[in-house]
């Protein structure tokens, strides 16, 4: 024994059916968006992160000479 299922047309209001026509290009759009802040993103962590280990040795060279410790015995006299 066969179902034989009848087809009925579903009622869509126009705006309801111009939101649904225009949802894949939509999320397309914020594919696309989602892509391009992640690869920017990636891209400043990058920079950032080869910017401290190329100054790594600066700045530790820079917080000893600005320490405490750096004019110790300089204003000793004998």
């Amino acid at each position: 024994m066969k179902n034989h299922r009848t087809i009925q047309p579903i009622e869509v209001s126009a705006s309801l059916h111009d939101r649904l026509m225009k949802s894949p290009v939509y999320a397309q759009k914020i594919k696309t968006r989602t892509l391009t802040i992640s690869i920017l993103t990636t891209l400043l962590i990058l920079i950032n992160l080869f910017y401290f280990m190329a100054n790594q040795e600066n700045i530790t060279e820079d917080q000893i000479l600005e320490s405490q410790y750096a004019n110790f015995g300089s204003d000793l006299s004998i």
